[in-house]
């Protein structure tokens, strides 16, 4: 049996809020997005950080959040200067035991800054090469780690990849040590995940993990 299903199952069973459609099912739904973006090792790597106690995962509908960006992308001319972005949060996971709120959440936008800022302009070094065209930073105020990486889109106007490329954030709160390994880990999955949804022309090779050397 897969994780997610052993998981439904005992949501299932645990829940009194299932029949009614409650948080136990929307967790449950959740978790199938989930493993979707994170795979199932990454979905059991963060339950197992999170723990069990109160578990809950929150979704949005993956096609929606591809339809939207690709809206924003064909859309965009370069150059442009109206910063406005859509934020998407395909999966939260989190864990409450009474006196402590472990979470874990993501979010994929088109960025705000350019491929020429992190490679070329970051003079303040906040910005480092992961991977050949893949650059992340540790975003300290956040929790968070957050990778930014070219995805030319087909019908998208000439340059869009690089003047409005990917920003891919992965933040843990209230794991401690553990958090930087599995943010890492998670937003290695995503991005592959979101490079592959979006139908980037140009994917670029991600390592099992992504975090600042």
């Amino acid at each position: 049996m897969g994780l997610v299903a052993a998981m439904t199952l005992a949501l299932t069973a645990c829940s009194e809020d299932d029949t009614s459609g409650g948080a136990g099912a929307e967790t449950s739904a959740a978790l199938k997005v989930c493993e979707e973006v994170f795979g199932a090792d990454g979905v059991s790597a963060a339950h197992t950080a999170l723990g069990d106690s109160d578990f809950r995962a929150e979704s949005q509908p993956l096609d929606k959040i591809r339809e939207s960006m690709l809206k924003e992308a064909r859309a965009y001319t370069p150059g442009d200067e109206d910063y406005t972005r859509n934020n998407h949060e395909p999966c939260t996971m989190s864990t409450d035991d009474g006196s402590t709120v472990k979470r874990v959440d993501a979010q994929v936008k088109w960025s705000i800054i350019s491929m020429d800022h992190v490679s070329v302009d970051d003079t303040k070094r906040e910005w480092t090469k992961a991977a050949e065209g893949v650059y992340v930073q540790r975003v300290v105020q956040l929790g968070a780690f957050a990778a930014v990486l070219p995805c030319r889109i087909a019908g998208a106007k000439t340059g869009q990849e690089r003047d409005l490329p990917l920003e891919i954030l992965v933040r843990s709160h209230a794991l401690g040590q553990d958090g930087d390994a599995l943010s890492g880990r998670l937003l290695a999955s995503l991005v592959r995940d979101t490079q592959k949804r979006l139908g980037c022309e140009n994917p670029v090779a991600v390592p099992a993990s992504l975090l600042p050397k």
